[in-house]
């Protein structure tokens, strides 16, 4: 199975996603708690970037690539869409993460993205998004 996909900016994308990340994450030595965390994400930064970024225009593409290391998983989202604001990121990192903050709609994705991944940035090069999401295996057992 490839280490990339490419998707269109639709939220029928989600599923495909998901079937192609467990295929890559199945046989990493890790928790079932570990997957989901990392399956859960993904798709969060994929809807960010499909709904915000790409604005569901289907006719657009974004491309996610399986990274793995001896010591974690990485993620990396690239898209042609708008600009991420780094203010929405810098206030999910910076609110308290509680039961009220999961019943807000707008930033609890990326509050759970932040809660399920040890590091996420976004970066703007050559007039792409660049989303990097990272969970070490930490903690993890063989």
């Amino acid at each position: 199975m490839a280490n990339d996909i490419a998707l269109a900016a639709a939220l029928s994308s989600l599923a495909p996603l998901a079937e192609w990340l467990a295929h890559r994450m199945a046989p990493l030595p890790v928790s079932d708690a570990w997957r989901f965390g990392l399956d859960l994400a993904a798709c969060e930064t994929a809807t960010n970037i499909i709904r915000y970024a790409l604005h569901e225009d289907a006719a657009r593409r974004f491309c996610v690539e399986f990274i793995e290391s001896d010591a974690a998983v990485t993620l990396r989202f690239t898209d042609a869409g708008e600009r991420f604001p780094a203010e929405r990121l810098a206030a999910a990192r910076s609110e308290a993460f509680d039961d009220d903050a999961l019943l807000l709609e707008s930033g609890r994705g990326l509050r759970l993205i932040l809660l399920y991944v040890d590091n996420f940035r976004v970066e703007r090069a050559d007039g792409q998004n660049i989303t990097l999401l990272e969970k070490g295996w930490s903690g993890e057992e063989s």
